[in-house]
Parts: C-alpha cells; structure tokens; sequence
C-alpha cells in the first residue's frame, strides 16, 4: 500500500477546509443560538430567582399576619370572656333588683292587705257594737215598757234618746 497525502480519502486542504467550516459553524452557532439561549436561562433564572425571594417574603409576611391574627383572636377571646363576665355580673345585679323590688312591693302588698283587714275589723266591730246597742236599746224598752207606766215611759224616752245621741 502507499501511503498518500489522503488520510480516509482526504487530504490537507480538505480537512483544513473541513476545520475552517466547522469553526465557522460553531462561531455562527455561538452567536445566533448560544449567547441567546444563555440569556433566555439567564432572565429565567433570574425570574425565577426574582419569584422565589417574593414567594419567600410572602410567606414571611404570611406567617406574621398569621402569628398577628393568632394574637388578635386571642385578645378578642379574652375581651368576649370579660364582656360575658361583666354582663354575668349586670345580669345577677338586675336579678338581684328585681327580687328587691319584687320583695318589697310584696311587702307593701301584704300590709295594705293588714291594714285593709284591720280597717274591714274595725268597721266589723264598730258595725257589730252598733248593732249590740241597737238590740240592748230594744230590748230594754220592751223589758221596761211591760214594767213601767206612763210616767216612767217619759223618763226613759229621755234616757234612750240621750243614749243614742251618744
């Protein structure tokens, strides 16, 4: 075999020339799809380094509002528990109030009612001593009118008259 200038069937000038169309190849490939590919990955990572740092101040902001909202319903909790306490307490007032009151119209009820029947006694007695005096008179004039004569009757027509003007 001879050796020839051809390596594979080529030779220097067409590898060289081979070599130079490659290189502009990987140059026109490097400008036109490299460095803009690169810069495409470059804003996205960018971008996406961009959202993360807002997604992370966000859930920092989130968890504060949350640690914030915690400790406000917390408050609300205990102003709910003092506002039932209080109005516990401003409802046994009104309930205590309104047993005194209750108690002492009953109270006032019941002597109005004693003295209603004190008064209903009184005039019961009153009425009944009347009455007495009214039957003893009347007895008595038909007791002395069988046993005194006319002369007697005058004198005890006088009497009875100032009995009963008594």
């Amino acid at each position: 075999m001879i050796v020839s200038d051809a390596l594979l069937g080529l030779s220097l000038p067409k590898v060289l020339l081979h070599l130079l169309n490659f290189a502009i190849l990987f140059v026109c490939l490097w400008l036109i799809l490299y460095k803009p590919v690169k810069k495409a990955i470059d804003d996205r990572q960018a971008r996406i380094a961009k959202e993360k740092e807002e997604t992370e101040e966000n859930l920092r902001l989130s968890e504060e509002a949350k640690i914030e909202s915690e400790r406000r319903l917390g408050e609300i909790d205990q102003e709910i528990e003092e506002k039932r306490k209080a109005s516990d307490a401003n409802a046994a007032e009104v309930y205590e109030k309104t047993v005194a009151e209750a108690n002492a119209r009953a109270a006032g009820i019941i002597e109005d009612a004693e003295k209603e029947a004190q008064a209903q006694t009184a005039r019961a007695i009153s009425e009944a001593k009347e009455e007495i005096k009214d039957v003893a008179i009347s007895l008595a004039e038909s007791i002395i009118a069988s046993h005194i004569d006319e002369v007697d009757d005058a004198m005890i027509d006088d009497a009875i008259k100032d009995w009963k003007n008594d």
